[in-house]
């Protein structure tokens, strides 16, 4: 993937947000294939926001954003548009490849996606257990995503 792939944007728009009460958040949302996605097709280029890890230390860790934002490589990205807003499943549909020095996720359909079905990520296996561990740590190392972009992991060992 060269950089401009890393900057395309979907081919067509293909999701849309629709309230899912079973998340639990006051205003609950989820993002649904608002028409047939193929296996491979991006889904979503989310440009983001670049937090250091002493304004994740000192701040942000505080804050509601910090269940929003991604792990990478020591730093944190917050993710626009849709992409903070894929919720989690054991089984996803899609993929996603953090390209740190561009500022920007892709979100890939790692299987045929119908209308209608929710697009979800995981947030790995860990992920619940480590949120309730991280009020419980001092050091302020965010674990939520720190396995996502290692090679050896699920998501990084998907081959589209």
């Amino acid at each position: 993937m060269d950089r401009n792939d890393v900057l395309s944007t979907p081919v067509a728009p293909c999701h849309k947000i629709i309230h899912t009460p079973y998340t639990g958040e006051a205003v609950a949302r989820g993002v649904f294939a608002a028409r047939k996605i193929a296996r491979g097709e991006l889904v979503e280029a989310a440009h983001c926001i670049f937090i250091s890890r002493q304004e994740y230390t000192n701040h942000l860790r505080f804050t509601t954003l910090e269940h929003y934002i991604f792990h990478a490589k020591g730093d944190y990205l917050l993710a626009l548009g849709v992409g903070s807003l894929f919720n989690h499943s054991s089984r996803p549909c899609l993929d996603f490849r953090i390209h740190r020095e561009q500022l920007v996720i892709n979100y890939i359909a790692a299987r045929n996606i119908e209308e209608g079905e929710e697009l979800t990520i995981t947030y790995g296996t860990v992920w619940f257990e480590d949120r309730n561990m991280q009020s419980r740590r001092e050091d302020g190392e965010d674990p939520m995503h720190h396995h996502m972009d290692d090679p050896d992991s699920f998501l990084g060992a998907v081959m589209l």
